[in-house]
């Protein structure tokens, strides 16, 4: 074979083996369990919803909280939940799921109240980062923005927050009167700033102590009857036996100690002989101990030591504080517990008995509060 006839023939099979090079791929089966990826598609976040019209708010419920501490006028769309009462601390919590938004009231009782009036330099330091880490822990991460205090001896803090890969703010207004502390709170959508600072001010400026209370420890419970709007406060350990509105409730009491609230419509308590014979008729055998005057927020009235023995034999003490309220409708308050002959209008009981005489010492006619919403079961 001549050496031009070579050539031709490995050139021809160098063509060959690079076609079948093309060819193979193609012709090679396919892995049909391979999957097929396809580009990632970024997830929407979602969107706030616009922010609340403020001209439709109207702050005209009012509402108690259920330790009887103070009242509060919540906005048009928010809703009453999440009520805490602690050793120190005394909180209500409104929201609104369409707005997105919170709203936080609270009163705080530091021990360094104990020691002194408490100032704005005690609210500066009470809500530190300990404090606001643990109220924040819903939320992903939590930023304080700022940090100010205003001519009206106010501490008023900023916040940004994330949830859920959003943001918010949030603005807090704290004050204190020297026994307690008072803090006002705001979360909305970061859209929603305007309505945040409208609701913040309405909500702060209509938070109203009931300071006739003050003497009481926070985390007591309250009865209050929304028809007779009278109000007495109680350990948290007794327990609401019966009540509906507008009628006599029942509270127990450890050691078998009983209280009874009512009211007697048409009848007016003028002087100590009639409180003395008002008790009196409770029942046979009542042995009047003491009767002194007593005035409770513009209700007058008396209050009424006695003793009396129970149908099985046993010897009890009372105390009944009898309040004249509007209509001539007479209020009371009637304790009873065992054990003869204790004067709980005396002044050397007060510490021994400190309890129940703080308990008959609560007892109030407050007709302002008539239609007061309320989380306090026992207002029916």
């Amino acid at each position: 074979m001549t050496l031009k006839r070579w050539t031709y023939v490995i050139g021809f099979l160098l063509v060959g083996v690079m076609g079948l090079s093309t060819l193979l791929p193609v012709l090679a089966p396919r892995n049909l369990s391979s999957p097929v990826t396809e580009p990632v598609q970024p997830t929407p976040m979602p969107t706030f919803p616009p922010p609340p019209d403020t001209s439709a708010i109207s702050f005209d419920q009012l509402y108690l909280h259920p330790s009887g501490l103070f009242t509060v006028a919540y906005p048009t769309g928010w809703t009453p939940s999440q009520p805490i009462t602690t050793t120190d601390n005394v909180r209500a919590v409104f929201s609104n799921t369409d707005a997105l938004g919170v709203i936080q009231v609270d009163i705080n009782r530091p021990p360094a109240a104990d020691e002194a009036p408490l100032t704005l330099d005690n609210v500066d330091s009470y809500f530190n980062t300990g404090w606001m880490q643990a109220s924040w822990r819903e939320y992903s991460s939590w930023e304080e923005s700022s940090r100010q205090r205003t001519a009206d001896d106010e501490l008023v803090i900023d916040f940004a927050l994330t949830l859920r890969g959003q943001t918010y703010v949030a603005r807090q207004k704290a004050w204190t009167d020297g026994d307690w502390i008072y803090s006002t709170r705001v979360v909305m959508p970061e859209n929603a700033t305007q309505a945040l600072l409208y609701l913040l001010d309405n909500v702060a400026a209509t938070l109203e102590p009931q300071k006739a209370f003050a003497g009481t420890p926070l985390n007591w419970e309250a009865y209050f009857d929304q028809q007779d709007t009278h109000i007495i406060r109680f350990p948290s350990s007794w327990t609401l036996a019966d009540s509906a509105p507008g009628k006599p409730a029942s509270i127990t009491g450890e050691d078998n100690t009983a209280l009874r609230v009512q009211t007697e419509a048409g009848t007016v308590i003028n002087s100590e002989a009639d409180a003395r014979a008002w008790v009196e008729n409770l029942r046979s055998g009542t042995n009047i101990l003491s009767v002194k005057p007593v005035s409770r927020e513009g209700s007058e009235g008396y209050s009424v030591a006695y003793t009396l023995r129970t149908v099985d034999g046993d010897m009890q003490s009372g105390l009944a504080v009898l309040l004249n309220g509007p209509e001539d409708r007479l209020h009371v308050a009637n304790l009873r517990f065992p054990g003869a002959n204790i004067d709980l209008n005396a002044d050397d009981l007060a510490e021994t008995y400190s309890d129940l005489v703080s308990v008959m010492n609560s007892f109030n006619v407050m007709p302002h509060l008539a239609g007061a919403a309320t989380d306090i079961a026992a207002a029916g």
